[in-house]
């Protein structure tokens, strides 16, 4: 039986890493975020994926999969203690990691001024709200929308301004 254990790679190297990781058998994850970008020639909007964690991914080890990590060449480490033993990290921890990247929590999209509509659900990141989902029901001006949170056990219609939210994916 094995553990997951946080794995340092070359600066740069995960994806490479992931792919030795997955040609020796052993189960990877490199967690994702997905950031939009305004091109500054075209003013097109570009999707880019970057690793969450640069030049670090999660590795699920057994351990007769401790002696192939040394002929890697893109891994130079795995996370330990002052003592040098490998610290594991519990299955919780990356499989909350792995929920919150489905839900897109870490993503960096456009600013949603133009983009959001009635229906569309979005996340409280400022403020007394922090945290919580909401649904758009109206965008008031520029600057804020109004919409339905779960407070108390109830639904309330709230007025957010448009810099404390982000768009849920």
């Amino acid at each position: 039986m094995g553990h997951w254990y946080v794995v340092r790679t070359r600066a740069g190297q995960q994806q490479k890493a992931t792919r030795e990781f997955e040609d020796n058998g052993v189960t990877v994850y490199c967690p994702m975020l997905r950031r939009e970008t305004r091109h500054f020639q075209s003013k097109k909007w570009l999707m880019k994926e970057c690793p969450l964690f640069t030049g670090y991914v999660f590795a699920y080890l057994r351990i007769s999969d401790f002696g192939t990590l040394r002929e890697m060449r893109h891994v130079l480490s795995v996370l330990a203690d002052a003592g040098g033993t490998p610290i594991p990290v519990a299955g919780n921890i990356v499989e909350d990691i792995r929920d919150a990247q489905e839900r897109g929590d870490f993503d960096v999209l456009r600013p949603p001024v133009r983009r959001l509509k009635a229906g569309d659900t979005v996340q409280v990141k400022d403020g007394p709200l922090t945290g919580h989902y909401a649904a758009v029901t109206n965008i008031v001006g520029r600057r804020a929308i109004k919409a339905f949170v779960e407070i108390f056990g109830s639904l309330r219609e709230v007025e957010i301004g448009l810099e404390s939210i982000r768009r849920v994916a």
